[in-house]
């Protein structure tokens, strides 16, 4: 597949079939909490009903968006923009002091797909503004330890190899 800008400008995303970016936040309140996502008990998605993170993967949408201004590792840079836009449209927050805190990768033999996940930490810019997607039905503030409890689902101890490391 590839993206067609212009007549003469090309972005070449045929790889995006086969390789899946996947970004998670760690979005810390004031008080230094995680904010918790429950999500929709929608037998269509990945561990209905569990606990997670916000986050999502990386389109081909935003490399478009970003492919200009990206590259020199600040805020114009394509995955801090899309992982903004999922955090944006799961909880209506902004967020501030995006810092990559855990890559991970796996090769998936069923989907014949590479997954690369990279986890970031970040606060929340007023938490006052938090509004939940349909993808979510409840939300909580909670520490590290109060988020290791929740039900999250079998992920591979994936969620846990992360936040080990705050």
């Amino acid at each position: 597949m590839s993206v067609v800008m212009g007549n003469q400008d090309k972005i070449y995303v045929d790889w995006i079939d086969r390789v899946k970016v996947l970004q998670r936040a760690v979005i810390f309140n004031e008080d230094g909490r995680i904010l918790a996502l429950k999500r929709a008990d929608d037998k269509n998605r990945p561990h209905p009903g569990c606990w997670d993170l916000a986050g999502g993967r990386v389109e081909s949408s935003d490399i478009v968006k970003w492919k200009n201004k990206s590259g020199k590792g600040d805020d114009n840079d394509i995955l801090i923009n899309a992982l903004r836009r999922e955090i944006k449209e799961e909880t209506g927050l902004e967020v501030k002091n995006i810092c990559a805190i855990h890559i991970a990768s796996a090769y998936s033999e069923s989907k014949g797909m590479l997954i690369v996940a990279i986890d970031y930490s970040c606060k929340a810019v007023d938490e006052s503004q938090l509004k939940l997607s349909a993808e979510h039905t409840e939300f909580r503030w909670a520490t590290k330890e109060e988020f290791m409890k929740l039900e999250i689902g079998d992920d591979g101890g994936f969620i846990e190899s992360f936040l080990d490391k705050l």
